[in-house]
């Protein structure tokens, strides 16, 4: 195997900087062949996974997620068809390069849906060999690709809150910390839905609409979303009181929160979303836009390296 990386060398407050030589020796007892692009930018590391998918065998993503979502958008940049056949292959002789992933971010929820060690980047490096090749959709919005999940409302600004103000915490304290401190100054907002055409209005906290099921740091906000159905989980969270909302909460990190009567779940290719009000949309962490926003599948956009079974593939 011949691989890329492309890494964010101050991913993790610096850690996949110091650790890209012991992962690529770990690759190399693998019989691995390694070369390495140090990024400057998520259009550096997207140009430089599309101009590398000819040539190499897999693009390894060592970083945050959003390192991990410019690599696959320059990779499904480079096979514009999907991959329309076996992994790897489209009837264009398309790039043979997949998307692997060394989690060394904060989040790191693109390891978690592929099945990988999320707390450690070496031993997901000694995993990438042995990996299954498998098709993987890859969803878009304002033009920003992303692999696991985006939104608008509550979770979004919880997000620019971990990132801006707590970005010297642990990664799941800061994400609980961020929810902990919005709660007491946020509230409900008013969403206008379009889904694959209906449209709907509700009241409600956010709306996550979800390639993957988790994103902050393992919360498995849309547990049953396929990486390979061609479809997003667009999730809902209703006016639910303050309280009420603080003791569900807990349940997004194993998926049960969905039980709650004013959470809903809807499945689309296409979503369009606004609210009465101006709010920021973040696509895997980072931040894409405000409302109104687009947010559509791209099926099988992508060859992803993933452990089997992986939460991001449920079924047989």
């Amino acid at each position: 195997m011949k691989a890329l990386l492309v890494a964010n060398p101050s991913a993790g407050g610096g850690r996949a900087g110091r650790l890209l030589d012991q992962v690529e020796r770990r690759l190399a007892a693998d019989g691995v062949e390694t070369e390495r692009h140090l990024t400057r930018s998520l259009e550096d590391a997207r140009l430089a996974a599309c101009e590398a998918a000819p040539s190499f065998d897999a693009v390894v993503a060592v970083g945050g997620d959003g390192t991990v979502g410019a690599c696959a958008a320059g990779l499904a940049d480079a096979n514009p068809g999907g991959s329309g056949g076996p992994p790897g292959w489209s009837p264009g002789g398309s790039p043979r390069a997949a998307l692997g992933v060394v989690p060394a971010g904060g989040g790191n929820d693109a390891a978690r849906s592929l099945g990988l060690p999320a707390g450690d980047p070496l031993a997901a490096a000694g995993l990438l060999a042995r990996l299954r090749r498998r098709p993987a959709d890859l969803a878009t919005v304002a033009g920003r690709a992303y692999l696991n999940v985006a939104g608008a409302g509550f979770d979004s600004e919880v997000t620019r809150v971990a990132n801006q103000r707590l970005g010297w915490a642990g990664n799941r304290p800061r994400y609980i910390g961020a929810v902990l401190g919005q709660l007491a100054v946020g509230g409900t907002a008013g969403f206008r839905l379009v889904l694959d055409g209906h449209a709907q209005s509700v009241s409600g906290w956010l709306v996550a609409v979800a390639n993957g099921p988790s994103y902050g740091g393992g919360m498995r906000v849309a547990p049953q979303a396929s990486l390979a159905d061609g479809l997003l989980d667009v999730v809902v969270i209703a006016d639910i009181g303050k309280l009420e909302f603080l003791r569900t909460f807990p349940k997004v990190f194993s998926g049960r929160h969905i039980e709650h009567p004013a959470v809903t779940v809807h499945r689309a290719a296409r979503v369009e979303l606004d609210a009465d009000r101006t709010l920021a949309v973040f696509a895997d962490g980072e931040p894409a836009g405000t409302l109104p926003a687009t947010f559509e599948v791209r099926p099988a956009a992508i060859t992803v390296l993933a452990a089997d079974p992986a939460p991001g593939f449920p079924g047989p």
